[in-house]
């Protein structure tokens, strides 16, 4: 919201960007896009106006509750889907006390977890930076990062309370992979172990409100924003 208010703010007026969340860390400190939510659309209203500086500190990690490492999780898992299978081994291999124990940043934590999570986050910014950066005003729409984020603008928003992020995209991505494995293009172990990674991080996978008329709506309003095709990123080999 401070973003976009200063790219409207007499057109161009200079922010620093210090992310404090682990999804504002390794996801959304790399994009230039500023946005908010308009009638039931994820940052429907934006512009694409970078920060003069983006400031990263991983220490805000041993300041948030654990729906919100979740929610950090969840791109993490993007990220590595799309690009970077050491770090899918290395969120599986130590999923649970990534997430109870923030990252390696809680009081007591095992100092050898913060060296596996500070490779996969410092990893993940590098992986966004490589894919993101030739193409910050997405003029190329077929994206591998996109994963997650087909149906999810929209279903995010549909509940009365909004789903995390984190969880709406989870919930994409699975459905996704599902596709994915249907048609052959993932094989049951690889679904099956992306699926309990999701499960294992407490990601949602399902929502009752996640239903054929809100696929089929979410479905046009991407389509829209796409040029005509759905260009829906889901995992293979």
């Amino acid at each position: 919201i401070g973003g976009f208010a200063c790219a409207v703010y007499r057109r161009n007026t200079p922010f620093i960007r210090i992310p404090t969340t682990l999804i504002g860390l390794i996801d959304a400190s790399v994009s230039i896009k500023t946005a908010v939510n308009y009638s039931q659309y994820k940052n429907r209203l934006g512009a694409y106006h970078a920060p003069a500086q983006t400031f990263l500190d991983f220490t805000f990690l041993r300041t948030l509750p654990i729906s919100q490492i979740r929610n950090g999780f969840a791109e993490l898992i993007k990220i590595s889907v799309c690009a970077h299978l050491p770090s899918f081994d290395l969120l599986d291999a130590n999923c649970e006390a990534l997430i109870s124990q923030s990252f390696g940043r809680a009081e007591g934590a095992d100092p050898g977890l913060k060296e596996i999570a500070d490779r996969i986050n410092t990893d993940a910014i590098h992986e966004m930076l490589k894919l993101e950066t030739p193409n910050l005003h997405e003029i190329r729409l077929d994206r591998v990062i996109a994963y997650g984020h087909t149906w999810s603008p929209l279903h995010e928003l549909i509940p009365e309370t909004p789903l995390r992020h984190g969880h709406a995209i989870s919930i994409d991505m699975a459905y996704s992979a599902t596709l994915a494995n249907s048609r052959g293009l993932l094989s049951d172990t690889e679904h099956r172990r992306l699926l309990n990674l999701f499960s294992r991080a407490g990601l949602s996978m399902d929502h009752e409100l996640f239903t054929e008329d809100v696929l089929d709506k979410a479905t046009k309003a991407i389509l829209k924003t796409r040029d005509g095709l759905l260009r829906a990123a889901v995992p293979s080999p």
